[in-house]
């Protein structure tokens, strides 16, 4: 459960300042389409640190890495609070390279203390930690901006972290016993990224990771300003169903992986792929009209769909890994989801501006939902062709 709340502390620090976006668009004096910017300089900063997060993990141990990014998170969560796009900036590469340190340290946790038969769960539950915090600043970020002023919003993310940095402290003696002194601390200059692209399995499996995240984080940047913006519903309202989004895919998620246990997760992956693009699709003819009940369930499904997704994803890219490996190729394999992250809000953004159409810009992830299918059956062909790992 520790390793599910650190992934927690990621989230409540990567979500917070999107959902408020039209608040601090406002104070700041800039269109809230620019958060789109902001989310991608996050990522950016993420997918630099992953490059070297692997061999922090083996270098300091799980724990104290966690620390690391705990106290990273803490302190671009204070920052974020001060009014200026300058202390913005700062407080968004501090948590970029908070959310970076994360996925190379529990994975190593996972393999060493999890049976491979329950794998797909573990990894599954661990994910779910992600949308658990993007309830919690979905449900109390926009109520505290409104209530006491969107600098006050910060707080849930600087809880979370604060808690995790103390715990992280408990298990240290146990997760980092099997550190190594005299590891690299940055690890190999790729961080895992080439050898994830020598393998074609790896390769496909993370390009369908870059669109399948590409997807994910458009749909948490811009919800929220569509349904405020377009579909007619007030911050706190729409702040909800972001939480709903996020819920159904914290709930989806250890289903997905009981689900992936049982039968491989290649076909649950398809599955998700399939229910993305349709729901995506319906996102494009949302308009005010809609009933409140029927929005709701196409935020639940495609929240079960394109936010449920992580866990199975992360267990695969753990099958097809060579164990001594795990913890560089899963930062490898990381770097290309957060790399779609990077591209996916600032493309939308781009792509807003140019058309002015919130819906055409979520129809369009529906393409992007059919690039990573094809992905992934590149990724399920060459896995059958390749030799067991050793």
């Amino acid at each position: 459960m520790l390793i599910t709340l650190v992934q927690s502390v990621s989230a409540c620090a990567n979500v917070t300042l999107p959902t408020v976006a039209p608040k601090i668009a406002q104070a700041l004096g800039v269109d809230a389409s620019w958060i789109g910017y902001q989310v991608s300089l996050l990522f950016g900063c993420a997918v630099l640190s992953a490059t070297f997060g692997g061999g922090m993990v083996s270098r300091l141990g799980p724990a104290r890495t966690g620390q690391v990014a705990a106290l990273l998170s803490i302190a671009g969560m204070a920052l974020a609070a001060v009014p200026m796009l300058l202390t913005m900036a700062l407080s968004t590469v501090l948590c970029g390279f908070a959310l970076g340190l994360v996925n190379p340290g529990a994975a190593q946790v996972i393999v060493r203390f999890t049976p491979l038969k329950h794998r797909n769960l573990i990894f599954s539950i661990k994910q779910s930690g992600v949308p658990a915090g993007g309830v919690l600043v979905g449900l109390t970020a926009p109520l505290i901006a409104v209530s006491l002023g969107w600098q006050w919003s910060v707080l849930p993310a600087i809880a979370v972290a604060f808690c995790v940095l103390l715990l992280m402290q408990w298990v240290h003696p146990v997760w980092d016993s099997e550190r190594n002194r005299e590891a690299k601390l940055f690890g190999t200059r790729s961080g895992g990224i080439g050898m994830v692209w020598a393998r074609p399995a790896l390769r496909w499996l993370a390009l369908s990771g870059f669109w399948f995240a590409f997807i994910q984080r458009s749909l948490l940047t811009f919800l929220v300003s569509y349904l405020y913006l377009v579909a007619g519903y007030s911050l706190i309202e729409a702040g909800a169903l972001l939480a709903l989004y996020q819920a159904a895919g914290g709930l989806a998620r250890p289903m997905w992986g009981i689900v992936a246990d049982r039968l491989s997760g290649p076909p649950v992956l398809i599955g998700l792929s399939l229910c993305t693009i349709t729901t995506c699709l319906a996102l494009f003819w949302l308009d005010a009209t809609w009933p409140p009940a029927v929005v709701s369930a196409i935020i639940a499904v495609l929240g079960a769909t394109s936010y449920g997704w992580n866990g199975v994803y992360h267990a695969e890219a753990t099958r097809i890994s060579p164990p001594r490996e795990i913890a560089t190729l899963t930062a490898g394999t990381s770097s290309f989801a957060y790399s779609g992250v990077l591209a996916g809000p600032a493309l939308f953004a781009l792509g807003y501006q140019a058309s002015g159409s919130y819906p055409a810009m979520f129809g369009s992830l529906a393409g992007a939902g059919a690039l990573g299918l094809g992905c992934l059956l590149l990724a399920i062909r060459h896995a059958r062709l390749a030799p067991p790992v050793a």
